[in-house]
């Protein structure tokens, strides 16, 4: 192996600088939002899992309103919305941009997919390398539901991907096509901004935005992941992968392709495309996100039983 000053560079120390560099600037960006539109660098954090054993503990006899402590804080869900609405516009258009001008970069037979390498896709996955790793930070810290569980796992399974794409030097237009599915996030995201800003969704812009969801979702979610499948397949038939990396990439891809199944579910199901019963279900499962929020903070007028009964709960829940 190469061990020069000038290979060190190029395969370390630079991919290294830019994904920090990336993870200062989102971070950096976070606490601009927060600062623009609540005058706030940090809210207050708690641990959900935590507050869910208190619960069970707790006399099941309970003011209800008191077991609502903890819920879901809205102002840093809009914020870190934002900043991944961000990333989605970035990396969504920058991947696209890239993969329509493959052709430049594969001269002959011996260029693949698999060992195509372009500065411009590395700094494309170095880029998102560094926010992956500030939101799992930023999830960790503020995030107060369940839905932790599956951010982190879809997190941890593209930070792997990125990571064996760097260390093989092999997959990276992949991992490019992979991104793609950033494109559908950009409307996944304005969605969950327009609920948490209460948009009705009978209105106009409400429809369009979903509509474009649903279409981008089938066309750069589960149309990719087919894609991906089909890739997979093939190289399995083939046999031009190793063994080892070909059980790494099956595993990432249909961790993927599960969890967009799952998502595209909900979306469909949130949109009342499934029956109003699964629609309303939904519903309630967003309103219990923010629901506690608002009554946390007097800017959605809490009353002050609930405001009393938070910080008796709140000064009990410390004693522990």
């Amino acid at each position: 192996m190469d061990l020069s000053k000038g290979y060190l560079w190029d395969k370390l120390w630079l991919p290294f600088l830019i994904a920090l560099s990336s993870f200062f600037f989102f971070r950096l960006l976070q606490f601009i939002v927060r600062w623009y539109l609540f005058g706030k660098w940090t809210f207050r954090t708690f641990s959900y899992f935590k507050i869910r054993t208190f619960r069970r503990n707790r006399n099941k006899n309970m003011d209800s309103k008191s077991l609502q402590l903890v819920p879901p804080n809205k102002k840093w869900r809009i914020s870190n919305e934002i900043v991944s609405l961000f990333h989605s516009v970035l990396s969504g258009l920058w991947a696209l941009y890239i993969l329509v001008n493959i052709e430049e970069y594969i001269h002959n037979e011996k260029s693949t997919l698999i060992t195509v390498r372009t500065k411009s896709a590395e700094y494309l996955v170095l880029m998102s390398f560094g926010y992956l790793v500030h939101d799992f930070i930023d999830l960790v810290v503020n995030e107060r539901s369940a839905r932790i569980i599956e951010l982190l796992f879809h997190h941890v399974v593209v930070l792997t991907g990125f990571t064996v794409t760097h260390i093989t030097g092999q997959f990276l237009y992949i991992v490019v096509i992979g991104l793609l599915m950033e494109v559908n996030s950009i409307f996944l995201h304005t969605r969950s901004l327009m609920n948490l800003y209460r948009q009705k969704k009978n209105s106009t812009a409400f429809k369009i935005v979903a509509m474009l969801n649903i279409s981008t979702f089938v066309l750069f979610r589960l149309a990719v992941s087919a894609a991906l499948i089909g890739w997979l397949f093939y190289h399995y038939v083939s046999g031009l992968v190793q063994w080892y990396l070909q059980v790494i990439n099956s595993l990432l891809v249909f961790s993927l392709t599960t969890t967009n199944c799952v998502l595209f579910y909900r979306v469909l199901a949130a949109d009342g495309l499934l029956g109003a019963n699964r629609a309303r279900a939904a519903d309630l499962k967003d309103k219990r996100h923010e629901t506690g929020a608002q009554n946390a903070d007097p800017v959605h007028g809490a009353t002050t039983q609930q405001k009393f009964s938070n910080i008796l709960m709140l000064s009990q829940f410390k004693k522990i």
